[in-house]
């Protein structure tokens, strides 16, 4: 049984005036898990994880970190715990060396000279920043600027990390670097919430998908069988991943069996048919 790390009951946001942005949220996350985050513009996926990371406060509702709740107190800690990379990272960065820049976090954990050192090398090897150490970071490219600010990240050693439309802006390369590090952050051991508009990317990275629309959580399950939801998928604007539509018709016309596993990339796609040709 995986640990609860963080939980949302019933929480309520509004960005004055009474324009309610979160209806009545309620999210468990687990240890460990990778989730995907979907749903429009305006759905509240933005300002729930401001919620969770402790930036915004919510009306009503409360937010739990390991089981205790989240007061005023609490902030500093549920902010050490749960990092958030924003998805612009100009907006994320405020230094004016890129090494000056991961060692914020970690000089403000109040750790020693000798610790704020090691985890600022360690994250910078980990993004392959080093050679770009003592560049200013509002010059580099937005692909570098994005591996920056996931540096950042990485060197507080947050357990739970958000991430809000990471691939927006990044070309294929990027996009392809950026799921890289995902996935070696989770074999770590990180727990990952990660909001996007790419439902193909979704498809491939979550083991979960949770979907907003109207400021509300309309679907929250096992990303293959969200993903089959028609339903959901309309009312939250979403197509279906182009790898799921295409097994669906290989099935469809006798190619592939009905009930077998499903692809989540292109090379589990042409293991399953190179299977098939075997088979025969």
């Amino acid at each position: 049984m995986k640990e609860i790390l963080l939980q949302a009951e019933n929480l309520c946001y509004s960005y004055g005036q009474g324009n309610q942005v979160l209806k009545g949220i309620s999210l468990t996350v687990k240890a460990g898990e990778k989730i995907a985050v979907l749903g429009s513009n305006g759905a509240g996926k933005s300002t729930c994880f401001l919620n969770l990371n402790g930036v915004y406060r919510p009306d009503s509702g409360r937010i739990l970190y390991c089981g205790k709740e989240i007061g005023n107190k609490e902030l500093n800690e549920l902010r050490k715990n749960v990092g958030i990379v924003f998805q612009d990272a100009d907006h994320q960065i405020i230094a004016s060396t890129v090494y000056a820049e991961v060692s914020f976090g970690p000089m403000n954990l109040k750790l020693s000279k000798e610790e704020v050192k090691k985890r600022v090398e360690d994250a910078l090897e980990y993004m392959n920043l080093g050679p770009m150490k003592d560049r200013p970071p509002h010059y580099l490219s937005g692909g570098e600027k994005k591996r920056v600010s996931i540096a950042d990240i990485i060197a507080m050693e947050s357990p739970v990390i958000i991430f809000d439309e990471p691939t927006a802006s990044l070309d294929p390369v990027n996009v392809e670097m950026l799921e890289n590090v995902l996935d070696k952050m989770n074999k770590m051991g990180k727990t990952l919430l990660v909001s996007t508009h790419d439902v193909d990317f979704a498809y491939r990275f979550a083991d979960r998908a949770v979907i907003f629309s109207g400021g509300c959580i309309i679907a929250d399950g096992p990303v293959m069988e969200v993903f089959e939801d028609e339903q959901v998928l309309n009312q939250a604007n979403l197509k279906k991943p182009v790898l799921l539509e295409v097994f669906n018709s290989l099935v469809k016309h006798g190619v592939l069996k009905e009930g077998g596993s499903c692809p989540r990339n292109a090379g589990e796609l042409e293991m399953l048919l190179e299977a098939k040709k075997i088979d025969r």
